[in-house]
């Protein structure tokens, strides 16, 4: 039995019961909900089609627009139907759900299509395809940034979905790929599993077998491998200065950048230099620059288009 609570919210409840008619008792006594589950343990509710829940906190029932107790909030998970409230015997609640259920699942299976559709359209489009939190730049947990650590190496082109943008297709994700977790790693149209099965992959030496060709940078440049690393690279010709000027802005900022040490790769430090031929000596030690978009600011064009910093 769950109880919603002001720990414990309805909402909360709600989201952990995808693909489910949520039924929330509201009572200000015990008569009402020990009649309910009597009757319950003679037709128990299939727990694939609904959830149960109880509370018999006035307040929290106000904020349903609970007006009288006892009273059965009926509400689902995708929100797909309009909420009911009744206020009914137990079994003429229990009577009530099938046809209730089958009015949310005509809704559910046009919505669950329209998702599927674009999951498929994303993968179909990425010869790899991350679902992550948060995004490579800036991962939300650590199994997402495990992830996008071990796949910088290999200077590929994926694609990203950040499942925090759309709560929904978290679980239409689940029901999609039949795995429960996140990440969920894509190749070639089929899910390879999570970030820790992706990594046992890598460190099997199997992955790279998986890639396709596609996959890889078809550019030459160098320089637009690395801005795989971060979304925003500053280049030192020589160790990381925490103190120079463009690190200092960044951090003023609060943008989180990475180093990138040109002086230990000619070939990034040779790209660097024609980049910048029209203004710098090529016999001087080069300043902090900023990698950004495939662009290079110094510290004055930087401070000139600050707007850049978003």
């Amino acid at each position: 039995m769950t109880t919603i609570t002001q720990e414990y919210s309805l909402n909360a409840f709600q989201q952990s019961n995808f693909h489910k008619i949520i039924i929330t008792v509201f009572y200000h006594d015990d008569d009402y909900k020990t009649r309910l589950d009597k009757l319950l343990q003679i037709t128990p509710l299939d727990v694939d089609k609904y959830a149960l829940s109880y509370c018999n906190d006035e307040q929290i029932a106000r904020t349903h627009n609970i007006e009288q107790l006892p009273s059965v909030l009926i509400s689902s998970y995708p929100y797909l139907i309009s909420n009911q409230i009744l206020n009914l015997e137990p079994a003429q609640i229990v009577v009530q759900l099938d046809s209730i259920f089958e009015q949310f699942e005509a809704e559910f299976k046009n919505q669950q299509q329209h998702y599927f559709q674009k999951i498929e359209q994303m993968i179909k489009e990425n010869p790899i395809m991350l679902f992550i939190v948060g995004t490579p730049e800036k991962p939300m947990c650590r199994f997402t940034s495990k992830l996008i650590q071990k796949l910088q190496p290999f200077g590929i082109q994926f694609g990203f979905y950040d499942i925090e943008i759309d709560k929904l297709i978290v679980g239409y994700l689940k029901l999609y790929s039949k795995w429960q977790t996140f990440p969920q790693v894509f190749v070639n149209g089929k899910l390879i599993g999570g970030a820790d099965a992706t990594v046992e992959l890598i460190e099997q030496k199997k992955f790279q077998e998986l890639i396709p060709k596609e996959a890889y940078m078809t550019k030459t440049s160098k320089l637009e491998q690395i801005q795989l690393i971060s979304k925003y690279i500053i280049l030192i010709d020589g160790q990381p200065d925490q103190n120079c000027e463009i690190a200092r802005i960044m951090t003023q900022k609060k943008i989180p950048f990475q180093f990138y040490n040109i002086g230990m790769d000619q070939e990034v430090r040779s790209e660097v230099l024609n980049f910048m031929s029209s203004y710098i000596e090529t016999s001087h030690d080069l300043e902090p620059l900023l990698l950004y978009k495939n662009t290079i600011y110094n510290e004055i064009t930087l401070k000139k288009e600050l707007s850049i910093l978003q």
